[in-house]
């Protein structure tokens, strides 16, 4: 199938094309119509088309519309076409039909242009949680994305711009190479054009999406499943540019490697996270933490049994035999005849549950443990024998260092308190707080009630109140705090806010801005 993106504000243009154009092509033909692009034109990776046509001809501004030379440039080998009436639509129509570049697309179910900007302006809209609702999208399981966004109102044109040539990933150059630009000698920021050019050249398996209602500039890398360590080395090539030589204008927060189009949700969320953490003085450059890579369901049964009996052990039984379980995997891999690689990315799945078990349950030691290096460490061993000498290094040092023995019996009311602070952003119902801490719900509130002389739930809006006065005082809009602190209904949020302080909403942040 032969899939054209049609930019034009014309209704009838798609059907004189289809009618002249079908008759010369082999294959199925698809128009999809859009209006002029306003921002980057973020396409899926499903969703490359065959060619992309602008008509101007009513239009003949949109001839230098700067995001299909942006366009242009992150995909040069796909035909691009101005439609501005100097030749015929049929001589266009055969011209079209006779380039070698005109090629049917590779997936038949491919992702439509309009279903890319609807989810990806729903997701930078903050409403996240149906960005994906009402649309029919193809299985993206085998890409892995992460997301890095900006959150900043920029400027498009009236700024010189002074190019430097722009570095590759690959090319082994020095991480202190400077970015592909500069701004003018009057200090003015590097115009969003320029810098999503250098973006794109730097990583072509990317896009980049502006929501100008929002002001977020969303970047995302995206490689096949298969190339996780790739998509890794680049994630951590654009972190290392960023801290060494961060554009002024917009400094970028990333989100974890995710897999699925819910991955690249999940991976905005975080990035979203790090970006309220640094507007609260809490300086986060970004998330270190990286997901792995699906597939747990396709491991052997014996092997994912093995790691369920290492974390009960380590959940139940102080991690007393851990290490001889963690021995008995290594044993089993070998066995199988699994592979290194293989090895090493069922060995990240493991590390990964193992340390969120520990950090659900258990305070955290050393910041070394939660850092995530360890991930890295691992991508770079390639054999068995050295990631199993590793990984027990590893687990004895982390054991070591988490006080695994806690009582059953009751709480120290210092450690309720500290938790519910360390995670009032969290789902902190009564029901969960009382599994968490092994008693009944009926009898934790008794206990909460008489050890603090106020209600659980009473307790825990004080503080999600207290919470918010500081987001609304670091700039964060009403809305986007309410859902921050899980408040569905804003109404409700804003009359609780104003009972507890006094004052509304948006009156602290006009206090905030003064």
């Amino acid at each position: 199938m032969h899939h054209i993106l049609l930019f034009t504000s014309s209704h009838t243009l798609a059907q004189y094309l289809f009618q002249i154009l079908s008759p010369l092509l082999h294959h199925r033909l698809w128009i999809e119509t859009c209006p002029f692009p306003g921002g980057p034109i973020a396409i899926f990776p499903k969703g490359v088309p065959s060619a992309f046509l602008m008509d101007t001809k009513d239009f003949p501004e949109q001839k230098d519309n700067p995001w299909f030379q942006l366009l242009s440039i992150q995909y040069s080998g796909i035909p691009a076409l101005i439609l501005d009436g100097s030749i015929s639509l049929e001589e266009l129509s055969i011209s079209l039909a006779c380039n070698d570049a005109f090629r049917p697309i590779k997936n038949p179910s491919a992702v439509s242009y309009l279903q890319s900007e609807t989810f990806l302006k729903r997701l930078t809209s903050l409403s996240h949680m149906d960005s994906r609702a009402g649309l029919t999208l193809p299985d993206f399981s085998d890409i892995s994305f992460v997301a890095c966004l900006s959150r900043c109102t920029l400027s498009y044109s009236g700024i010189h711009m002074q190019e430097k040539p722009c570095q590759s990933p690959n090319s082994g150059d020095d991480a202190s190479a400077p970015w592909g630009f500069t701004a003018n000698a009057s200090g003015n920021n590097p115009p969003l054009l320029d810098y999503c050019r250098i973006l794109i050249e730097m990583f072509p398996s990317s896009f980049c999406y502006y929501n100008h209602a929002a002001s977020i500039l969303l970047f995302a890398l995206h490689e096949p499943t298969a190339n996780f360590t790739q998509l890794e080395q680049n994630r951590q090539f654009l972190m290392d540019r960023h801290g060494i030589n961060p554009p002024d204008f917009s400094p970028f927060y990333f989100g974890i490697i995710h897999h699925d189009l819910s991955g690249l949700t999940s991976s905005f969320l975080e990035a979203s996270e790090v970006y309220y953490m640094n507007r609260l003085q809490m300086p986060c450059s970004a998330f270190e933490e990286i997901s792995s890579p699906p597939g747990q369901m396709l491991k052997p049964q014996k092997l994912m049994e093995i790691e369920r009996s290492i974390r009960t052990d380590i959940q139940f039984r102080e991690g007393e035999n851990a290490l001889l379980y963690t021995h008995q995997w290594f044993a089993e891999c070998r066995k199988l005849h699994r592979k290194a690689e293989d090895t090493k990315y069922d060995l990240i799945i493991l590390y990964a549950s193992i340390k969120y078990t520990l950090f659900d349950m258990y305070g955290l030691k050393l910041k070394r443990i939660k850092s995530g290096i360890e991930v890295h460490e691992i991508l770079r061993i390639t054999d068995v024998d050295e990631l199993e000498n590793w990984f027990c290094t590893w687990l004895l040092y982390t054991l070591d260092n988490f006080d695994l023995t806690r009582s059953n019996t009751g709480f120290q009311l210092q450690e309720v308190l500290q938790f519910i602070t360390n995670h009032i952003m969290d789902d902190l119902s009564l029901n969960v707080i009382a599994s968490y801490f092994y008693v009944n719900p009926s009898y934790f509130s008794t206990l909460f009630k008489r050890e603090t002389g106020q209600t659980y739930i009473s307790y825990i809006t004080r503080l999600k109140m207290d919470k918010a006065a500081e987001l609304l005082a670091a700039n964060c809009k009403v809305y986007e705090t309410a859902h921050m602190l899980g408040y569905e209904d804003v109404r409700h949020f804003r009359n609780t806010f104003k009972k507890y302080h006094g004052i509304s909403p948006s009156q602290v942040k006009a206090l905030a801005a003064e």
